[in-house]
């Protein structure tokens, strides 16, 4: 983020200069300050508010409005120019804290999920979500945990989540039998204008696949997906029973693009990749 004088850059609003020297004052390079997003003027800049300054930034991220930033001094003269870091911000969990809720709520949820997990297995692909539900409701212990990994999901979104990065959402019912599920939904944009297009990243972890990760491309009436495993040994099995697959979804045309190696670089996971890749 810079800010400059001129009006031509990123600047303080109102005052100019004496905005940025009201914000140098006691502040030296390398120090971390934080800040909270006011308000989106672009794809990429906004007005943040730190330490009672209103300045116009530019962000590597698309956090909401009220997320709370955190940033480093990198100069104070002749420009302001801070570094945006993904990091605690000194109010509320930091992103590893948050990370660290959702992984073991949803580890709990899972090993308390474990006894039935067959029997949502085991129903129609159509009627899983129906099965988990219904089950979640004669039973208040489980329900309360996944509630509680809900919601640890819900507070990244609040913090890492919006137009460009999307949203993550917990889904334990389209692969019951499996661990560590996640789905990613992105709306693809243009102008800050919804194209129809949209980019869904499911994930889950196997015993004989490893980490699994479906990437879907969906525009009406058609999609398209690839698969992606972290053991590849079964890769051409596994394709033969994509290719083998119906759907049976109305109006939509699917068609399966592939199995490949998960890229090493992506064994990190959904999760790291929303909050820590920017």
């Amino acid at each position: 983020m810079r800010i400059r004088n001129d009006g031509s850059g990123f600047s303080g609003s109102g005052g100019g200069g004496s905005r940025s020297d009201s914000f140098r004052k006691g502040r030296k390079p390398g120090q971390k300050v934080h800040g909270k997003l006011v308000k989106w003027i672009s794809d990429d800049r906004a007005w943040v508010l730190i330490d009672g300054h209103h300045l116009l930034a530019q962000l590597q991220s698309r956090p909401q409005v009220g997320a709370r930033l955190t940033f480093i001094i990198q100069q104070l003269r002749p420009d302001i120019v801070l570094k945006e870091v993904f990091e605690a911000t000194g109010v509320g969990p930091g992103a590893l804290n948050m990370a660290g809720d959702f992984e073991t709520a949803r580890t709990l949820f899972e090993n308390a999920l474990r006894p039935n997990a067959a029997h949502v297995a085991n129903a129609p692909a159509e009627a899983r979500m129906d099965a988990f539900f219904s089950m979640l409701t004669s039973d208040s212990s489980l329900r309360a945990t996944y509630l509680d990994a809900v919601n640890c999901s819900e507070t990244i979104n609040s913090q890492f989540g919006g137009d460009s990065a999307g949203k993550i959402l917990y889904q334990p019912w389209l692969a019951p039998t499996a661990r560590r599920q996640l789905t990613r939904v992105r709306h693809k944009m243009s102008s800050q204008q919804p194209t129809g297009l949209v980019e869904v990243s499911v994930e889950c972890e196997t015993n004989s696949l490893g980490l699994v990760r479906t990437e879907l491309l969906f525009k009406a009436p058609s999609a398209g997906y690839r698969v992606k495993i972290q053991r590849p040994s079964l890769a051409a099995d596994l394709k033969k029973v994509l290719l083998a697959l119906s759907f049976g979804l109305p109006c939509i045309d699917v068609e399966c693009l592939g199995v490949a190696k998960l890229p090493q670089g992506e064994h990190g996971g959904i999760l790291a990749e929303f909050m820590f890749t920017r």
